[in-house]
């Protein structure tokens, strides 16, 4: 018998298993009103109640609906809303151009566009059906205790769509299947040693390779997600020493960022001797 890897593999069992646990806390500093601490329970709610939604739009199984944010509790709830229920999601790059921008959810062909208010009140309306800014008028799109209509898992199905970032022509979409997700997170958990005891710091852009795919294994082995909006290395080890995190991922910059603040800390260094970091894109400073 086969079965199917799919994304809603993950959220299922976060749920079945580690329902009652927080699983998300949100950014308490963003112009979006932060997200009440969310359980593995609500988090599933949270994503039918997405999905259903998306069925009162009238988007069908394999319609295109775009996020493009910095970190939020928000945006972790998008990677299942939207996948796990047969849509796909396309996640954008915050750094982009609003003509980038355009050209993205012109060529996925996204139907819906969620966007964070800082990038609305810059870039202001673009050209898609539905436009919601991130926030109390995003949360409107959610139906309360929704069922979304059946979908048939498909591992070779396009999860997600992904974009280079343009720096030498247009971005590039990369698509990427439910089963390569799926055994990506599995893979990359693994290795990093991910388990239900590890409280994982997002310092890593959840637009960027769907945030190398932690999102989904975190959940997945019942962590925790400590959301970051913006990379600052002060902030990350204040959020180290508060949240006692074990986790977190970046590139080389992050970690200098982290190394400055260090040096200027007055006292133990949070999570010394403690925490995992996992570096990629060049060696470590």
């Amino acid at each position: 018998m086969e079965i199917p890897l799919t994304i809603a593999d993950y959220l299922d069992r976060a749920e079945r298993v580690y329902g009652d646990r927080v699983a998300i806390i949100d950014e308490p500093d963003q112009p979006a009103s932060p997200l009440p601490e969310i359980t593995y329970k609500r988090l599933a709610e949270l994503s039918r109640g997405m999905a259903t939604g998306f069925d009162e739009l009238g988007l069908e199984t394999g319609a295109r609906v775009a996020m493009v944010s910095h970190n939020a509790a928000r945006l972790l709830v998008f990677l299942f809303g939207s996948s796990a229920f047969g849509r796909v999601g396309v996640p954008i790059n915050f750094r982009l151009s609003a003509a980038e921008i355009q050209y993205i959810l012109d060529h996925s062909g996204a139907e819906v566009l969620f966007i964070d208010p800082e990038l609305a009140d810059e870039h202001g309306s673009f050209n898609v059906k539905h436009q919601f800014v991130v926030g109390p008028e995003s949360d409107q799109i959610f139906v309360e205790g929704g069922v979304p209509k059946p979908w048939i898992p498909d591992e070779s199905a396009t999860a997600t769509i992904n974009y280079t970032s343009g720096t030498t022509a247009r971005p590039k979409g990369v698509e990427m299947t439910h089963r390569n997700i799926w055994l990506n997170a599995a893979v990359f958990g693994w290795q990093a040693g991910v388990s239900d005891r590890d409280v994982y710091l997002h310092t890593l852009p959840m637009f960027h390779c769907n945030g190398w795919g932690m999102p989904y294994a975190m959940t997945g082995m019942g962590g925790q997600h400590i959301v970051l909006r913006k990379v600052d290395g002060r902030e990350i080890l204040e959020r180290i020493e508060k949240h006692k995190i074990t986790l977190l991922c970046g590139a080389p910059a992050v970690i200098s960022a982290v190394l400055d603040a260090a040096a200027e800390w007055d006292g133990e260094i949070p999570g010394a001797g403690v925490m995992r970091i996992v570096v990629a894109g060049a060696p470590p400073p």
